[in-house]
């Protein structure tokens, strides 16, 4: 005479993709295997574990370990992402560091010819300004003349042709 059907598959899983379910079932077919190996008569442990209150045991204890399993991969992804942000955010400070302190880079300039220029010009306009302030009119027009003449001068013998056909520029250019 064979055993009736036992529905405890029926009783934990409700479809093919509940997850938690077969979990549950899992744990029972363990706790079987376990009561066979002791012994213990089946058809009373049958009658036992699928009772409701066991059904409810068997889905919290799938539930409990489904969860500790989803937290486990959510907290191995989340340090995955933290590693990958802390790389990226590394990254990123020392692309936009300095790559030399300021100060050489100034003083590459200032030495470069261009601060020279430029602090000539400002020396010019600042001398201009207190002779115009401090001189009398005749004295005023007289070094704007001067000046105008100087640079008329210069522009004209830097595109006056030479007799080979270059261009003649003043000493030290």
């Amino acid at each position: 005479m064979s055993s009736p059907y036992n529905q405890m598959h029926e009783k934990l899983v409700k479809n093919a993709k509940d997850f938690v379910g077969m979990i549950a079932y899992s744990i029972y077919k363990s706790e079987k295997r376990e009561a066979i190996r002791n012994g213990v008569d089946i058809a009373s442990f049958i009658k036992l574990k699928s009772q409701p209150n066991e059904i409810k045991k068997y889905k919290a204890e799938a539930e409990d370990l489904a969860n500790i399993f989803l937290q486990s991969a959510a907290d191995f992804r989340l340090k995955s992402v933290q590693t990958q942000l802390a790389e990226q955010i590394n990254k990123l400070t020392l692309n936009n560091l300095p790559k030399e302190p300021a100060y050489k880079g100034i003083l590459r300039w200032h030495t470069s010819g261009t601060a020279g220029v430029i602090g000539n010009f400002w020396t010019a306009v600042i001398v201009a300004i207190f002779v115009w302030m401090f001189a009398d009119q005749a004295s005023w027009d007289k070094a704007k003349s001067n000046a105008v003449d100087a640079a008329t001068a210069t522009i004209t013998k830097i595109q006056s042709p030479s007799p080979s056909g270059s261009t003649v520029l003043p000493a030290g250019h």
